[in-house]
This record gives structure tokens, C-alpha cells and sequence, in this order.
């Protein structure tokens, strides 16, 4: 019985997380390739790449999620027999997943053509940078009931420390990959990313309630 409610499921809700979003995203990521020469960049310059740049992927892919439940798709499959939060966690794991293969293709093709990195601590801290604005994005967005409201709350801390470098947001630096290697502090924004994912996955329910 199990298998007949969780397979199903499951196929339901990739075909919900996988929005146009990342089909968007993904072209934006094969586009990079043609405008960049891997065997003349050091490790700064991947760096500012996927932090910079190829983190924008969380953004574009994130914030609808919070919105699923609502416009017509409000009758989730099994929606009496499965509750709300390991349905919305499956959907961020699934969206956190595409991120890190995504990123992984570009980075693994850029150290083969001889771009000059550490190729797994640069797909690490450029996931968790990605994951953690596209979270942030989401939780607007649930909270406010706008995707746009998303949009704009990840663009902005993404902005703030552009412009600051981190002065005033401190460990939650996005950009740590740019002064070092490998950033400890990665590891505090992945936690955040996750306290974020839970916050979202058990308030869904109580918007449900007031709606």
C-alpha cells in the first residue's frame, strides 16, 4: 500500500517542482560556456562565476515553490492521507538536488578544460550560496503570498553584500569562495538554508488554514 501512495507521489510533485523555472535556468547555464575561457581562469574567477552569477540559479528556482498550493493546485494527490511537510520538503530536496547537478556539469566541464580550482569545495560553497538566496526568496514568498515579494527579498541580500561585502551581514556572507578556498562559514549558511526549508514546511499548513 505504501508503494502505491509514494510512488505516485513522488512522480506528482517532480512533475509540480520542476517548473519552467529550471528549464530557464538551465538554458542561462548553457549559454555561460560560450562567453568564458576555462584553461585562462584562476580560482577567484570561477569563484566570482558561480557565486556571482551561477548563484542566481536559487533565485529563479526557489520562490514559486511556497506558492504550489495555491492557484488551482490546491488539491494536492492523497492530500488526506500524506501530510504538508514531508510533501514541501521532498519539493525543496528536489529542487536543492537539480541545483547541485546542474552546477556540478558546469564546474566539472570548466576543471577539465583546464580552469585552475578546487573543484569540489567551488560546487560546495556555489550550491550552498545558490540554495541559500533561492530559500530566503522562498520564505518571502510564502510569507507574503507574492512571488515577486521573493524575488526581491533574495535580490536584496544578494545586493547587500555585494555592495557591502559583508559588513552587515556578517557570517552570512555570500560571497566567501572570492577571499579563500573553502569558507567555513558555508556551512552556517546550509543550516540557515534548512532552518528556512523547515520554518516554510510547517507555516504552509497554517496559511492553508487561514486562506
Amino acid at each position: 500500500m505504501s508503494r502505491q501512495i509514494i510512488r505516485p507521489l513522488a512522480g506528482y510533485n517532480l512533475r509540480l517542482t520542476a517548473h519552467y523555472s529550471w528549464l530557464l535556468s538551465a538554458v542561462l547555464l548553457a549559454v555561460v560556456p560560450f562567453f568564458m575561457e576555462p584553461a585562462l581562469m584562476n580560482r577567484v574567477q570561477a569563484a566570482k562565476l558561480g557565486e556571482q552569477l551561477i548563484s542566481f540559479l536559487g533565485l529563479i528556482v526557489f520562490p514559486h515553490l511556497g506558492l504550489l498550493e495555491d492557484g488551482g493546485i490546491g488539491e494536492v494527490l492523497y492530500a488526506k492521507r500524506v501530510r504538508h511537510h514531508p510533501v514541501f520538503l521532498f519539493r525543496w530536496l528536489l529542487t536543492v538536488l537539480y541545483i547541485f547537478l546542474v552546477v556540478t556539469a558546469l564546474f566539472t566541464w570548466m576543471h577539465g578544460s583546464g580552469a585552475d580550482f578546487e573543484l569540489w569545495p567551488m560546487i560546495g560553497g556555489t550550491v550552498i550560496t545558490a540554495v541559500a538566496i533561492g530559500s530566503a526568496g522562498l520564505t518571502a514568498a510564502l510569507l507574503i503570498g507574492n512571488i515577486s515579494a521573493g524575488y526581491i527579498a533574495g535580490f536584496s541580500w544578494y545586493l547587500l553584500d555585494f555592495m557591502t561585502k559583508g559588513k552587515l551581514t556578517g557570517r552570512f556572507y555570500l560571497f566567501g569562495l572570492i577571499n579563500s578556498e573553502w569558507d567555513n562559514d558555508k556551512w552556517l549558511l546550509a543550516g540557515g538554508s534548512l532552518a528556512l526549508a523547515l520554518f516554510c514546511a510547517f507555516w504552509l499548513p497554517r496559511k492553508r488554514l487561514d486562506q
